[in-house]
C-alpha cells in the first residue's frame, strides 16, 4: 500500500512520512521520559503516602510498551525516506548505518535498552529486574542524545525546552533518590 501511495502522491508522500517520522520520535521520546520519571517517582515516600503508587506504575508500564511502539514505528519510517536511504537493516543494528553513523546508533542502543527494561518488567523478578532495570538510564539518555544530535527539531526553541526540561527533572528526581537512599543507609547503620 505504502508504494502505491508513494507511486501516485510522490511528494505529498515524502513530505508526510518525513513529518511523522518526526512526530513518532518525539512522542516516543516523551513516553520514554514519562516512563522514566514515573518509574523514579513510584519509590518516592511522597507519592506513596497519597495513595499515588498504583496509579504511577500502571502510567510507568504502559507508558515504557507505547515508546517502544512509537520507536519501532519510527524506525520503519525512516526505512522509506528517500533523502536519507536507510534500510531496516540500518536501524536496528548499531554502526551498520552510514548516515551519522554513532548518533543513529545510539538511537539503537536505547531501542534494545528499553527492550530488555520491557522485558524485565513483564519476565523478571528480585535482582535480576533490578539489575536490568538500571538501563532504563543508559536508554533514556541516549534516547536523549539521538534526539539532541539528530533530531530535526533540536534547533527548535521548543524543543530545546523539551529536553531540557526532561532532561533536568530526571536528573534531579534521581538526584533526589540516591540521596534518600544515602539518608536510609545511615539510619539503618545508627540502629
Amino acid at each position: 500500500m505504502l508504494e502505491f501511495l508513494n507511486l501516485h502522491f510522490p511528494f505529498a508522500f515524502e513530505i508526510n512520512l518525513w513529518n511523522l517520522s518526526r512526530a513518532t520520535a518525539i512522542v516516543a521520546y516523551l513516553y520514554l521520559w514519562i516512563a522514566t520519571i514515573t518509574g523514579l517517582l513510584s519509590k518516592t515516600k511522597i507519592l506513596l503516602t497519597v495513595g499515588l503508587n498504583s496509579n504511577l506504575l500502571t502510567i510507568h508500564r504502559k507508558s515504557a510498551c507505547f515508546s517502544l511502539n512509537f520507536i519501532i514505528f519510527h524506525a520503519l519510517i525512516l526505512s522509506y525516506d528517500d533523502y536519507i536511504k536507510l534500510k531496516v537493516k540500518d536501524l536496528f543494528i548499531p554502526f551498520l548505518s552510514t548516515y551519522q553513523t554513532f548518533n543513529v546508533t545510539m538511537g539503537i542502543l536505547a531501542f534494545y535498552g528499553i527492550v530488555l527494561m520491557i522485558g524485565s518488567m513483564f519476565f523478571l523478578g528480585g535482582k535480576i529486574f533490578r539489575f536490568w532495570h538500571l538501563l532504563t538510564y543508559a536508554a533514556y539518555f541516549m534516547a536523549l542524545w539521538h534526539g539532541i544530535n539528530i533530531g530535526t527539531d533540536s534547533s527548535e526553541g521548543w524543543m530545546q525546552i523539551i529536553y531540557w526540561t526532561t532532561g533536568s527533572l530526571v536528573i534531579l528526581v534521581s538526584t533526589y533518590r540516591v540521596i534518600l537512599r544515602v539518608k536510609d543507609f545511615h539510619r539503618s547503620i545508627e540502629i
